[in-house]
């Protein structure tokens, strides 16, 4: 049951962390055109900046709390499975940075040390690290815990 919940939980915040790099897309995006005052198509499609900054904090948020779990629930699976919670897996490793990245990117938006354009800026950056740790580890890194 803990493996069920571990992959559940972790793809569950994958999909919350692609739902930050969205909304600091969109960020960018709207924030480029107010700024150039080229308000073109999708500037009256897309929500305020604060709206953006908002569902940015929140997806980061959630994606930081179902990683935990997801996390926890793997290590727990992990010690069940091999007799050790942590086996120094490259996606193991990745997994450590990534829930570090997003638990810093999440702290300084809390207490307000960045907004706007940097956390957007972040939140893709961070994405990016998602993708090699669900994508690019299992095509480049030799790991026990394939799972694309």
């Amino acid at each position: 049951m803990t493996v069920v919940i571990h992959t559940i939980c972790s793809l569950l915040s994958y999909g919350a962390f692609l739902a930050a790099f969205v909304a600091g897309v969109l960020f960018l995006i709207q924030e480029r055109q107010l700024k150039r005052k080229t308000m073109g198509v999708l500037f009256r499609q897309l929500p305020s900046l604060q709206a953006l900054d908002r569902a940015n904090f929140l997806a980061i948020g959630i994606g930081f709390g179902l990683l935990s779990l997801g996390t926890a629930f793997g290590f727990l699976g992990a010690g069940r499975l091999l007799g050790r919670w942590w086996t120094w897996d490259p996606k193991e490793c990745l997994t450590v940075a990534m829930w570090g990245s997003y638990l810093a990117l999440w702290l300084v938006r809390l207490r307000a040390t960045l907004r706007g354009r940097r956390v957007a800026l972040l939140s893709i950056l961070g994405f990016s690290l998602v993708l090699f740790t669900f994508i690019g580890a299992s095509r480049l890194l030799s790991s026990w815990h394939a799972y694309l």
